[in-house]
């Protein structure tokens, strides 16, 4: 048995749930949870925390003052070793995430961008010191999420200033370590590299975002209030898994949020979302075998009216300036029912279907067959209600004239969108642009490949405005932000993973790898590289990598897969059937069956396979 399987292996624990209450949690929809106080996962995830020591990427001496560059902010603890212990005295030491423009610590951040400071307190007896950080208040309370006290209080840091005596902090006499926190991570068990460097760096921001930010065994909101959340929870782990598929921090998640639920009613619907990605993807339905009936309350069915659709207040995005006008525009003589939503009736659909397929993996299947039934019913009455025959698009609530992306892009990406209506919406989706929030992003780009709108989709990632993701590298953050920029929220992180959505739109959609049955026995191998001249990678499965290599040279093209053992793969070509003379499969002239216009190879083998492309002339 592999280490990588070894994890992969159900924990058989019985495990029901406690109520609670999130800290400054708005009333929408507050799902309450009952039960023990057992806590497996959890436990799981803490015991594997590891501690890795960085030694600094730059050093400096400033007018006496030690500078130091990590090269990434990480939830750490900062150590200082003396060559020589100092005698009785203190020392100022500054850590922060962000430079000024002057290159020093910027001692007032914009919004919750870290910034500390403390003082070391030095003995004669004594050269090596942890640094003790004093915590922020409302770390202490009871929701943010606590670590054992062995690890202390860590904070997220890139840059250390350190002033006092010079004598001990002069070139040689002083020695810095960043002793970064978090889960076992498998930095090669995923890669990917094109000629855009601007995807490149966004892919490399992404995955070390969801490295960095497993620091607490479970994924949590960002520094500012170290809370999980259920939105953030369903990205993070979207994108963790496309990076190393390790499920303990997203088990640990669930296990927290059925005791501890937030308050958005999308929230609560993205719990079965959750267990049925990490099934998905391991092939473990370990969280619907432990914790069924908690999940199947989570969709909210007590909460529906007579014709089947959820009656509740939808968040819509967060935060509130980034719902596009949601709801801002009334039908003439008709009022509008703000808790009848597309949205939350989006989630409801999807939030039905996960569970429709975890019970039947759980040997459920009278109830499959309801839940089936239930999210049908909602899929027509949707269709009826919200889709404005006139203009081509779904609208936000009954009884709204108002239109936004979110209420058409939370269906196209969720499957509620008839064949027949596809054209029109994607086109609504395409023409507002990244209106939307990082959270939102997700949802989006989900949207558009799963429409194949592979050259859209890749110039929102690869953008250059303040609505990018190439915009928080410039500010300077090696994590991805809260939002997208500290003008849309005032109190913004710079460590929130679920500002993350590349990483896992890399894997499943422009790589294309995804399950075609839980725990990837079955992949598809269905690439999206839109204007990407080459691009290659490497995705993890429960089985191994499986490895996507493309290139375009004129009328010539070659794809290069590389499937797991134990695995048989279905291939679609990125090239449209008609555009296509001649391929070959390993050297072999091949002929390709055509679905949705596309040529598909089914029932390939493990291992290293190469498929040669001519096109045809164009006239």
């Amino acid at each position: 048995m592999t280490a990588r399987t070894a994890l992969l292996i159900a924990f058989a624990f019985a495990s029901l749930q406690t109520s609670a209450v999130s800290a400054d949690a708005p009333s929408l929809s507050s799902p309450t949870a009952t039960g023990s106080q057992v806590r497996p996962f959890r436990q799981a995830a803490l015991d594997v925390l590891q501690i890795t020591p960085v030694t600094p990427a730059r050093v400096e001496q400033r007018n006496g003052v030690v500078f130091a560059d990590f090269d990434k902010a990480a939830f750490a603890n900062l150590q200082i070793e003396f060559a020589v212990a100092p005698p009785d005295g203190e020392f100022t030491v500054r850590l922060g995430e962000k430079l000024g423009d002057n290159g020093a610590i910027d001692r007032k951040p914009p919004g919750s961008v870290n910034y500390r400071e403390a003082t070391l307190r030095t003995r004669p007896d004594t050269r090596s010191y942890t640094v003790a950080v004093p915590q922020k208040p409302f770390h202490l309370r009871e929701n943010p999420v606590k670590l054992p006290e062995s690890f202390g209080y860590i904070t997220p840091f890139r840059y250390v200033e350190i002033s006092g005596d010079s004598s001990a902090l002069a070139p040689g006499k002083i020695t810095l370590r960043q002793d970064f926190v978090h889960m076992p991570f498998d930095d090669n068990a995923s890669a990917f590299e094109s000629p855009d460097e601007v995807l490149n760096a966004v892919w490399d921001l992404c995955k070390y975002t969801m490295k960095a930010t497993t620091a607490f065994g479970l994924y949590i909101d960002g520094e500012r209030e170290r809370i999980p959340y259920e939105g953030d929870a369903y990205i993070n782990m979207l994108s963790h898994y496309a990076c190393d598929l390790d499920p303990r921090a997203t088990r640990a998640t669930v296990e927290h949020l059925l005791e501890h639920p937030t308050w958005p009613t999308e929230w609560s619907l993205q719990m079965p979302m959750i267990a049925y990605a990490d099934y998905e993807a391991t092939g473990d339905p370990v969280l619907a075998v432990t914790h069924f009936d908690a999940l199947l309350k989570k969709t909210l069915m007590d909460k529906t009216r007579a014709d089947g659709l959820l009656r509740a207040t939808a968040i819509v995005d967060w935060p509130p300036g980034e719902r596009d006008g949601f709801n801002s525009v009334d039908a003439e003589g008709v009022k509008v029912d703000k808790k009848i939503t597309s949205v939350a009736n989006a989630f409801y659909y999807e939030s039905l279907r996960s569970m429709e397929r975890l019970a039947r993996a759980t040997g459920r299947e009278g109830e499959a067959k309801q839940l089936g039934a239930r999210a049908d019913q909602v899929r027509r009455v949707f269709n009826d209600l919200f889709f404005d025959k006139k203009r081509g698009v779904y609208i936000d609530s009954q009884g709204s004239a108002h239109a936004s992306l979110h209420a058409n892009m939370f269906p196209l990406a969720l499957g509620l969108v008839p064949e027949e209506r596809l054209a029109s919406v994607v086109s609504f989706v395409k023409s507002r642009g990244m209106a939307c929030s990082v959270y939102g992003s997700q949802y989006l780009l989900e949207a558009l490949y799963k429409n194949n709108e592979a050259d859209a989709g890749l110039a929102l990632m690869t953008a250059k405005t303040k609505r990018s993701w190439w915009h928080m590298i410039k500010l300077g953050s090696t994590m991805t932000l809260e939002a997208w920029d500290v003008e849309f929220k005032k109190n913004l992180t710079w460590n929130h993973a679920w500002g993350g959505a590349p990483a896992n739109i890399i894997t499943r959609y422009v790589l294309g790898v995804r399950p075609l049955q839980p725990g990837g026995a079955r992949l598809l191998i269905a690439p999206q590289p839109a204007s990407l001249q080459w691009m290659r990678g490497k995705v993890p499965t429960p089985q191994g990598p499986a490895e996507v290599s493309w290139k375009t040279d004129g009328n010539r093209a070659t794809l290069i897969v590389t499937v797991p053992q134990g695995v048989t793969a279905r291939v679609e070509l990125p090239a449209p059937a008609d555009s296509v003379a001649v391929i070959q499969l390993n050297g072999a002239p091949f002929t390709a069956k055509v679905e949705n216009k596309k040529p598909v190879a089914e029932h390939i083998a493990a291992g290293r396979h190469e498929f040669s492309i001519t096109l045809a002339a164009t006239k």
